[in-house]
């Protein structure tokens, strides 16, 4: 097990394509076993755009135009897991199209420190992503390693965390 899934981390994966949608739930889908990293990065492009008018005193300002997102992921390879083997397959045929619907779940923990309510509902994240950047780590003396990108295809779904 590893330090992601000890904490109560977990990633569930589908195949998919183009046209699929972020998953709403973990339903049919398969977990992915030994994930050591899970890194969900956004990134915004800005245009810069200058004001005249007599509030902004000519003060440019920077516009959000779009956003992506991407996921650094490293796991330990197990060369039977149904995870694994589902992540090299959609690398391989990424350029025919090929994705994956992924869902995230964090941990459910105690409850909220302020209040002291139980979590109902955990938080999650979801998505459909390119897997690209696949790389195998095989070194004598360490445990096999592969790291990939999940490139995002569109907006990521993000389901808040809520209490009983």
């Amino acid at each position: 097990m590893s330090f992601y899934a000890a904490f109560g981390y977990k990633t569930f994966l589908k195949e998919g394509d183009a046209c699929s949608t972020p998953p709403s739930d973990k339903t049919g889908m398969t977990e992915v076993k030994n994930l050591t990293n899970f890194a969900l990065q956004t990134t915004s492009d800005s245009e810069e755009v200058k004001t005249y008018d007599d509030s902004a005193y000519g003060w440019s300002a920077n516009i959000v135009t779009g956003q992506s997102y991407s996921v650094d992921c490293t796991l330990n390879i197990d060369m039977l897991d149904p995870g694994y083997l589902l992540l090299k397959k959609a690398s391989l045929e990424a350029a025919q199209g090929t994705t994956v619907e992924w869902y995230r779940e964090s941990p459910k923990t105690a409850g909220d420190c302020e209040t002291g309510q139980a979590i109902d509902q955990v938080e999650t994240h979801a998505g459909v992503a390119y897997v690209t950047d696949f790389s195998e780590d095989i070194q004598a003396g360490n445990v096999a390693a592969v790291s990939f990108t999940l490139a995002g295809l569109q907006a990521f779904v993000w389901t808040q965390a809520t209490t009983a």
